[in-house]
């Protein structure tokens, strides 16, 4: 994670010597939103070309069994993030001071569950793959809930390193607030990959011989 020193760095050294003390002026709104949308229903695919997309979860069968798909659950969450910094001018000394005023995250979920055309609504076959399937989506929103909260707390301890930074010259504005942008992103990255893992992981544990 990126600390206040490395935001410091790299051609944007702070002036040694002013009369300006940067700080932060009010607490910086964090808002980390999970959404999930209504699960997408497709029934027009053949069981041969659902096999073919298979996710990758581990398969409960020995290596070499013949297996076919009759329904599949497909889901992957994105992320949209928004921030917004505050900055104080010293047009005179043509510096200028920065920090945080709010951020917003939203984490996206759009399930997708797939079911063999070979199943049609006359059979309980159709039924009992809907209902494992649904058994899939459950756990995708409890990690997002989950991890929700961890990026919240990734995002809080970040802003609170960095707290007001500056004064920087005006001419290195640009550059200072890609940095900002950069600070929160590499919080964020760091609960991600914890994210994708877990929900791996929870879909596992759905497949089984049962």
């Amino acid at each position: 994670m990126l600390g206040l020193q490395t935001l410091a760095v790299s051609g944007l050294l702070m002036l040694a010597v002013n009369p300006v003390t940067c700080t932060v002026p009010q607490a910086p709104v964090i808002n980390v939103t999970p959404r999930t949308a209504a699960i997408d229903y497709d029934f027009s695919q053949s069981s041969d070309a659902l096999t073919k997309k298979r996710t990758n979860t581990i398969s409960p069968y020995a290596a070499g069994a013949d297996t076919t798909t009759g329904g599949l659950r497909s889901d992957r969450p994105t992320m949209a993030m928004r921030v917004q910094w505050g900055t104080q001018t010293y047009p005179d000394l043509n510096i200028m001071c920065f920090w945080y005023k709010q951020i917003d995250i939203t984490i996206d979920l759009s399930p997708k569950i797939s079911v063999a055309k070979e199943f049609d609504d006359r059979g309980k076959c159709r039924e009992a793959i809907l209902e494992h399937e649904r058994k899939h989506v459950k756990p995708d929103r409890e990690v997002i809930n989950k991890y929700s909260l961890a990026i919240g707390k990734a995002v809080q301890n970040a802003v609170n390193t960095a707290g007001a930074l500056g004064p920087y010259k005006v001419s290195d504005a640009d550059a200072v607030q890609k940095k900002l942008q950069a600070h929160i992103q590499s919080a964020v990255s760091s609960q991600e990959l914890l994210l994708y893992e877990e929900m791996s992981r929870r879909q596992n544990d759905v497949d089984s011989l049962e």
